[in-house]
């Protein structure tokens, strides 16, 4: 055994030689982690409104919605959208806005859960002195309670984004061009899958270590403090 671990031998120069075409997957990396942010913030404070609705009916969808993405896994649904789908229904899906789909699905159920733990945090006495004021409910709502939640979830948003940047990966077994595909490329054409996938996870550090430490700053920052 461990002379055949002693005769495997690492050559990084293929790896690093093509960290260029690595790199060349990171802006649809980006826009892809973009696009499903953008779409599942809108979607998820609807998922919070609902989960905190007066109506049962609002309630028990935003519920089984909630858990059904929280407690499924993301490749499952990429899956089920690219190959299931399409020959059951003869459609032909963009691989990227399939990727979009699956991931909004899930992200949006993690963020729902953010959203209604923000807004059940404000305290309820700040929306019945703005309707004593004069305000109407939903103003109270859109004025007072909304913009301090949205605060209040800006540290869990910015973690929810670095698991997705993460997480954007699997479209790479659908076809989308994104880093991981790129290293896959080069690993099967030269033979040297250990070295070019250390090469991308120490890229993956280099790119998410930053965004980690806003994160760490945004928890202070943002801190609730009552």
């Amino acid at each position: 055994m461990t002379g055949a671990l002693a005769a495997i031998e690492f050559d990084f120069r293929y790896a690093i030689e093509g960290i260029p075409q690595i790199l060349g997957g990171l802006p649809i990396t980006i826009l892809l982690t973009v696009v499903v942010m953008g779409a599942s913030l809108p979607f998820a404070i609807v998922l919070a409104g609902a989960r905190l609705s007066r109506f049962g009916v609002a309630r028990a969808i935003a519920y089984l919605y909630t858990e059904l993405f929280r407690t499924t896994p993301i490749l499952v649904w990429v899956f089920l959208l690219f190959f299931a789908l399409p020959v059951q229904f003869r459609l032909n899906l963009d691989p990227f806005w399939v990727a979009v789909l699956a991931l909004s699905l899930n992200i949006s159920a993690f963020l729902g859960e953010i959203f209604r733990g923000a807004l059940t945090s404000v305290d309820p006495g700040q929306r019945e002195a703005a309707v004593s004021s004069g305000m109407t409910e939903r103003q109270s709502f859109r004025r007072i309670v909304l913009p301090q939640a949205f605060l209040r979830s800006v540290p869990l948003l910015a973690a929810v984004w670095i698991s997705l940047f993460k997480d954007v990966s699997l479209a790479a077994l659908i076809g989308v061009h994104e880093m991981i595909y790129e290293a896959r490329f080069i690993a099967f054409e030269t033979f040297r899958s250990i070295e070019v996938f250390t090469v991308v996870s120490v890229l993956y550090l280099l790119l998410t270590y930053p965004q980690a430490l806003l994160v760490n700053r945004l928890f202070e920052k943002y801190r609730v403090r009552e």
